[in-house]
């Protein structure tokens, strides 16, 4: 009888224990979309602070903090409590042939790199890469002549 009960014991510690490992993978799951979630949310917010200061990115990538335009790092608050929740910087694409310098942005495009500092427990990052330029060539001996469809000039 003693044995069937510490064998019964035995069972019911060990579906606990289970349940309860079970329990924290949903948390840390909760815990891990929702930081991506703020990383994406930082990426959206901060996309027009980038687009709009396309002049500074130079000075946005140096190694200087010192001389970075006001409000960079950008940074977001979601939940309303004052504390930042997301921050975002700028990382230049291996542009320049032979030695890349990563301080210099010689194509006009960046990856946009959006952290959730949120939880430091369950951190997240996002990153896209994002190019200003201008509007291109139309291709008039391309089949279906480019974007607008126009015909071809052959």
């Amino acid at each position: 009888m003693l044995i069937l009960t510490t064998a019964l014991l035995s069972m019911a510690g060990l579906a606990v224990y289970l349940a309860l490992a079970d329990t924290n993978a949903a948390r840390f799951e909760v815990h891990r979309r929702s930081a991506l979630y703020c990383a994406e949310a930082g990426l959206e917010g901060s996309l027009a602070f980038v687009n709009a200061n396309v002049a500074s990115w130079g000075l946005m990538l140096d190694v200087d903090p010192s001389n970075d335009p006001p409000g960079y790092p950008v940074t977001g608050d979601l939940d309303g409590d004052g504390v930042a929740d997301w921050q975002v910087t700028l990382k230049d694409n291996d542009d320049e042939l032979g030695t890349n310098d990563p301080t210099v942005d010689s194509d006009g495009a960046v990856f946009v790199v959006s952290r959730c500092i949120a939880n430091a427990e369950t951190p997240a990052e996002v990153m896209t890469l994002i190019a200003v330029g201008g509007g291109g060539t139309n291709y008039r001996t391309q089949a279906g002549a480019g974007g607008g469809n126009t015909g071809n000039a052959n």
